[in-house]
């Protein structure tokens, strides 16, 4: 009877500290879930660059996946404002660019002086939401921050010790288990590599199609904006109008004809044919996920979880697709 008191008292013990332990590290799930992420698309690196020893090379792969992201992250947030606060002091030419593409797409002059009244009244209300907003930003951008510098230092923990704590874990199991859990364990290592390495592929292959294609449009910061159409593709489906769209805008104040045919191709192009064809499937085959339980799990992650949804709801689908694979490979 005693020995039972004290097995519930254990169990009760360890899933308070289990709560209390998820509870603190909550507001930094998102680094910690993007640093895993962030290991697996290093670990090829870190693989090739292992006679250098396993500390050096887990430092300098995760310098390879990490700086570049903030470079081009930090860099992208900065321009973004620089624009925003361009276009909030420079009232009178963004009224004129905006009454030139209306005019342009052949909207009656009545109805353009009337936009046009409209804009001082929108602006006022933007600066006034970003007054009232500065302090809950500022909050948001350094907790931001801070889940950035966990997501490197994650990555690089689980470059440096990820297989050490595999295979310390392994000897917990009872012996005769340990080579079937052994191979389970491959299994979904092996699917979460495909996965988040694929994605990475795949998001590469968008920034590096988008630079012909703001080269042909003669649109300036070519380079910045194609590093951003990489960036944006990280997260699928979601995120690369959100360049395309203001390119299009900026060339619409030029020409309007030269921004349906830049907001058609790229939204064919760099959208459609990328995120609704070539995703699912490529990443479907690397990780063994099938294409379409990828693409609901990306979406649907994401609307419920932001960014560690994002994250998180792809590995629960390659997590019971390992478990599938594997046990259809044992039968």
């Amino acid at each position: 009877m005693d020995d039972n008191k004290w097995a519930i008292v254990l169990v009760v013990a360890v899933v308070i500290v289990v709560a209390l332990t998820f509870y603190f590290f909550l507001p930094l799930l998102d680094g910690i879930i993007m640093g895993i992420v962030f290991s697996y698309v290093a670990k090829p690196i870190k693989k090739r660059l292992e006679r250098m020893g396993r500390v050096t090379s887990s430092v300098l792969a995760t310098l390879i996946i990490v700086v570049p992201l903030f470079f081009l992250m930090f860099y992208g947030i900065f321009q973004g404002i620089n624009q925003a606060i361009y276009v909030l002091t420079h009232q009178k030419e963004l009224e004129y660019n905006v009454a030139k593409i209306l005019r342009d797409l052949g909207v009656k002059e009545e109805y353009v002086r009337k936009v046009v009244e409209y804009i001082p009244s929108v602006i006022e209300l933007i600066k006034g939401r970003f007054e009232l907003s500065a302090i809950d930003v500022t909050k948001r951008f350094i907790m931001f921050l801070t889940n950035f510098v966990v997501s490197a230092i994650v990555c690089y923990y689980a470059l440096v010790d990820g297989e050490t704590f595999i295979e310390n874990t392994i000897r917990l199991i009872p012996e005769d288990r340990r080579e079937e859990f052994g191979r389970f364990v491959k299994e979904i290592d092996e699917t979460f590599l495909g996965l988040w390495f694929g994605n990475f592929v795949v998001a590469m292959l968008i920034g590096f199609s988008s630079i012909p294609y703001f080269l042909a449009f003669n649109v300036p910061l070519t380079p910045m904006l194609s590093g951003l159409m990489f960036l944006a593709a990280l997260i699928p489906i979601f995120a690369e109008w959100m360049i395309i769209l203001p390119v299009a805008f900026y060339l619409a104040t030029k020409s309007v004809a030269t921004a349906i045919w830049f907001l058609l191709i790229g939204v064919v192009f760099l959208y459609i044919v990328p995120e609704i064809i070539i995703r699912p499937h490529f990443v479907g085959y690397t990780s063994k996920i099938h294409p379409l339980v990828l693409m609901l799990a990306f979406i649907g992650g994401a609307m419920v979880g932001g960014v560690a949804g994002f994250f998180l709801a792809p590995m629960v689908a390659g997590l019971i697709t390992a478990v599938y694979n594997y046990y259809l490979n044992q039968t």
